[in-house]
């Protein structure tokens, strides 16, 4: 299953190849050796702090990306997952991963989903909205701060 187009810029490959030292603005939170954490561009439905998780090569989606990674995923969601708690007061956390079109994946970079989540929080059917820069900083230093 390949959907990049020929002569695609992976974003993703862009923050990885910055490691370990990433401008501020991708808002990068945690950087494993393998996998790397931010807070993306947009937010779901006005839930704020979401992340994704992503591995620093290029992997276009789930059919793609090897079996030895996924201790390097688990890992790092469950520290994300605990930043979430600290820096938000989230009651839990949600994951999700998308894969081709019909599956509404949008970059061709394998990456899960994590969210932080509230009781009635309205997750599923809220709009992809773009963070303002300074609103997704500020996510991204309070989950940095959390991590440490």
């Amino acid at each position: 299953m390949k959907n990049a187009p020929i002569g695609y810029e992976c974003p993703f490959c862009s923050v990885a190849a910055s490691l370990p030292m990433p401008a501020p603005e991708s808002a990068v939170i945690l950087v494993e050796a393998n996998v790397f954490c931010f807070v993306p561009l947009h937010h779901y439905g006005g839930l704020w702090g979401n992340c994704l998780i992503a591995p620093r090569l290029h992997y276009e989606n789930v059919l793609e990306i090897p079996d030895n990674l996924g201790s390097d995923f688990f890992r790092a969601t469950r520290l994300v997952a605990g930043a979430m708690r600290e820096a938000f007061g989230c009651e839990g956390i949600s994951t999700r991963q998308h894969n081709g079109p019909a599956g509404d994946q949008d970059v061709w970079h394998f990456h899960l989903h994590v969210f932080p989540r509230f009781r009635g929080d309205g997750l599923h059917g809220g709009n992809k909205t773009l963070y303002r820069a300074e609103e997704r900083l500020e996510m991204a230093g309070r989950l940095r701060a959390a991590l440490r």
